[in-house]
């Protein structure tokens, strides 16, 4: 899996939100700072995904190192 991310804005990330193909969707992850989302970038290079890509094509993309991923919600395990 790749660590490069397509970086989107709460906004973008509603907008690409959900199916996309037969079998196919698009489900953005909020990171820690609760103001930016994620795709990896892959996204971009699946034929699945296609009809989101004009969305995503000039979204910034850099690596997400793992201090940077929201902490697990560990009271649903309770």
């Amino acid at each position: 899996m790749s660590d490069i991310y397509l970086l989107l804005t709460a906004g973008l990330a509603e907008g690409v939100r959900g199916p996309t193909a037969p079998g196919a969707a698009l489900e953005p992850v909020p990171l820690a700072d609760g103001v930016t989302w994620v795709l990896p970038a892959s996204v971009l290079d699946d034929p699945a995904h296609a009809v989101r890509r004009p969305q995503l094509a000039a979204c910034a993309m850099r690596l997400v190192p793992p201090q940077d991923w929201q902490a697990p919600d560990t009271a649903a395990l309770d």
